[in-house]
């Protein structure tokens, strides 16, 4: 008697096959230390421009003064707002205009960009 389920393998096969395409996101996901360079942190002073409260990484735009006094336009990432909220930020801890200090992990390819690794408010208070 055939079976009505001929996978054209064993099923050894189809087992490796589902295990490769339910794993295909984890490897799409980039990673930080390929983008970033996680040995050097960097510090702005700068106001921030936008605050984009998504999935799947928060990003918060300041515009800060380099070390030339040439005013640079920074994108930095954060992580997800479920980790970020588990860490006492809302969708409302930042606006455009509030005056920070940033210090990041910048970018390997030398862009405006980096990871964030704290942010210190006016006020003084620090989010990580």
């Amino acid at each position: 008697m055939s079976s009505k389920w001929n996978f054209g393998g064993s099923l050894t096969s189809v087992l490796l096959m589902s295990v490769v395409l339910i794993a295909l996101p984890v490897f799409a996901h980039h990673g930080g230390t390929s983008l970033y360079d996680m040995s050097k942190q960097v510090t702005v002073n700068g106001t921030v421009t936008e605050f984009l409260w998504i999935n799947p990484h928060v990003e918060i735009s300041v515009d800060a003064k380099d070390e030339k006094g040439v005013l640079r336009h920074w994108l930095f990432e954060e992580n997800s707002p479920p980790v970020l909220v588990n860490r006492g930020w809302n969708r409302k801890s930042l606006a455009a205009g509030d005056a920070v200090k940033a210090t990041f992990n910048p970018s390997r390819k030398g862009a405006y960009v980096g990871r964030m690794v704290k942010l210190i408010k006016a006020d003084g208070r620090e989010l990580k």
